[in-house]
């Protein structure tokens, strides 16, 4: 009979421990630390004066292109140059026999010996006659008879001596030697072949030379573009590319960054194609360094009118939103705010800002991923425009307070 009290009273305890231990307060949860204003890069736009500029496709080419022919007709007795070698002005490149010329020119230093000897016997014996005549002792037709003979003689001598300084040259065109200084192409003629002398029609063909240093960029200009700076263009012509009047000419070949290669305009065309509506210009390129190669394409970029102030900013300062291109500006106490710009042309790796921003305006150029929206507070540190990198690296957070625990009451 007692087992039901004991056994309710067994039940019964848990609960009432339960009860009593839910008359205290739980502890107090800990108060979260406040976070530090994310750091980020800040500078103004860049102020530069730049020339409005076009950019236009050409091609590089040499100067100066020689067909190496001869002058003379033989076999080719050496060749003193490799394919593609570099050559000096005056450098003999190849030779032709020379024994059929030696035996040419002696042959042609016989005959003036044998003419000069006539015309000096011609030469006596008009002495003689002449005072035969004077004596009357023969008719006036002997002595011009003489005087003919005398005549022809001289003149067989002069064409003697011509052929002599004839036989001369050809012994000497016997060495090909470059003309200019340059690049040989592809040697097209062996030892032991037979080389056709220039004459009516073209001699064999040996090798092309071409000048490497300076070259010319060659390019077309649109008719409207010559109306409006035509005049300068001339000027720079004329002057050959010098002096104040000079118009710079900035080249680049493909695969090559912004236009490292600088000339000046040296050649203006006389007249406009009519067929393509442009104008042939040319400008002279300085290629020490030989990066500049006759035939290749080249970009070209060409001052069409004068230097106007603009401002600059850093390509990677500028976000998209569709097609919005804008940045972050931050003002004096941290705070982000929305601006979209107009942007220009890229000048290397920054872009000209044709609208939305003022010289003084400070924006964001580096850690931008941690801008979320505009409105938030950042930490301004100084920045470079120009690459984007902190001036001095951030200062370190002051970590937050650590949470405490509160007591519960009554304890």
């Amino acid at each position: 009979m007692r087992l039901l009290p004991l056994t309710a009273a067994i039940l019964t305890a848990p609960l009432l421990a339960f009860g009593l231990a839910a008359c205290g307060k739980p502890p107090a949860a800990a108060a979260p630390a406040a976070m530090p204003p994310t750091p980020v890069g800040v500078a103004t736009p860049i102020g530069k004066t730049l020339p409005v500029t076009r950019e236009l496709t050409g091609r590089i080419e040499a100067m100066q292109v020689v067909d190496l022919r001869p002058r003379v007709g033989g076999i080719i007795k050496e060749v003193l140059v490799a394919d593609g070698a570099e050559v000096k002005a005056g450098e003999v490149l190849f030779k032709i026999d020379e024994a059929p010329l030696k035996t040419a020119l002696a042959r042609a230093e016989a005959d003036v010996a044998r003419t000069t000897a006539r015309r000096s016997l011609a030469q006596k014996i008009i002495v003689r006659l002449q005072k035969l005549l004077d004596d009357k002792i023969i008719a006036q037709q002997g002595f011009d008879d003489a005087q003919s003979a005398l005549a022809a003689a001289s003149a067989e001598e002069a064409a003697s001596v011509a052929a002599l300084e004839s036989a001369q040259l050809d012994l000497s065109y016997a060495n090909i030697t470059a003309p200019i200084a340059g690049r040989i192409g592809k040697v097209l003629a062996n030892a032991g072949n037979l080389a056709q002398a220039s004459g009516p029609a073209p001699g064999t063909l040996l090798a092309t030379l071409v000048s490497i240093d300076p070259v010319y960029a060659v390019f077309d200009l649109d008719e409207g573009t010559w109306r409006a700076i035509g005049p300068r263009l001339r000027a720079s012509a004329d002057a050959h590319g010098t002096g104040s009047t000079a118009v710079p000419v900035h080249v680049a070949l493909p695969g090559e960054q912004g236009f490292p290669h600088v000339g000046a305009v040296t050649f203006v065309d006389n007249q406009i194609d009519g067929g393509s509506g442009s104008i042939r210009i040319r400008a002279q390129m300085p290629n020490t360094d030989q990066v500049l190669t006759p035939g290749a394409f080249a970009r070209i970029e060409l001052e069409v009118a004068p230097a106007r102030p603009v401002l600059l900013i850093n390509e990677r300062a500028v976000l998209a939103q569709l097609t919005t291109r804008y940045v972050f500006a931050v003002d004096e106490k941290g705070i982000t705010s929305f601006r979209p710009v107009q942007l220009g042309e890229a000048v290397g790796a920054l872009r000209v800002v044709n609208g939305g921003l003022a010289p003084t305006d400070k924006i964001a150029v580096n850690n931008l991923a941690k801008i979320f929206y505009p409105g938030m507070p950042v930490t301004a540190l100084p920045a470079s425009m120009e690459t984007t990198d902190n001036d001095a690296p951030p200062a370190a957070a002051t970590p937050g307070a650590a949470p405490v625990a509160a007591k519960p009451e009554g304890k």
